[in-house]
């Protein structure tokens, strides 16, 4: 497994001495299997934590100011779960649908679980915490829609997020963590409210979702990062004028 960690391209290292990097390589990798198996751990007990709620009511929870960190993460990773098969970022995809009445994609939840949870950890001040936010973000990256459409193109948290885990010593397996365009901020999910025509949308560089409420190329739904908001998609020729005297 040593062997492999240090081919995947796990190894950025500022020493040019073979025997220090390879020395650096085992601590790292050590200090990462021990932090992964606390963590999972600490997972356990703060899922059990959570408010037994709705996904919308943990989702809302998750951007009240006086949530504490420990219960912020608890409700993050419990609606993590319950919207993520095996409540695994890298299955991002698997989240599909909306939240009704109120019309809010799940996937898009799902993103705001994943970044909220890492955000609150991180706030915990806790080592087996800041192992499981690191664990959280590598695991999203390894979903390449995921990477794509929140990492790639990213809210302004993830700068917070990515300095204050170097900052820790908290990197991925492949060295550092990636570089995003930011665009737009937290949360990335809101209710479906009024509409825009298919041209706004596509001028606008806005986001279309299909109808399970997922990024795709087109679809019936278009997302304004930048405005955080969620429209229902129309063509120009649906739109009625009511001519007035």
């Amino acid at each position: 497994m040593l062997v492999l960690f240090c081919f995947s391209g796990g190894g950025s290292f500022a020493s040019d001495d073979p025997v220090k990097r390879f020395d650096e390589l085992v601590l790292r990798y050590e200090r990462r299997i021990q932090g992964r198996e606390s963590s999972a751990l600490l997972r356990t007990a703060l899922e059990s934590e959570a408010e037994t709620a709705e996904p919308y009511v943990l989702w809302r929870s998750l951007f009240r100011p006086e949530i504490s960190p420990r219960k912020g993460a608890a409700n993050a990773l419990s609606l993590l779960s319950s919207l993520v098969e095996r409540g695994d970022p890298a299955e991002w995809d698997s989240a599909h649908g909306f939240v009704y009445p109120s019309i809010t994609p799940k996937p898009l939840m799902a993103a705001d679980s994943i970044y909220m949870g890492i955000l609150f950890l991180l706030e915990m001040g806790d080592e087996e915490a800041e192992h499981l936010a690191a664990f959280l973000l590598e695991s999203f990256i390894e979903s390449s829609r995921g990477k794509f459409f929140f990492v790639t193109s990213c809210p302004e948290a993830y700068s917070f997020i990515a300095a204050e885990m170097e900052s820790r010593s908290l990197l991925p397996s492949f060295g550092r963590w990636p570089d995003g365009e930011i665009t737009g901020t937290l949360p990335f999910a809101s209710p479906v409210r009024g509409w825009v025509t298919y041209g706004r949308a596509l001028s606008e560089g806005m986001v279309f979702l299909d109808g399970a409420g997922r990024p795709q190329s087109n679809g019936i739904y278009a997302w304004d990062r930048k405005q955080g908001e969620i429209y229902t998609v129309i063509d120009e020729s649906d739109i009625i004028f009511f001519p007035f005297d």
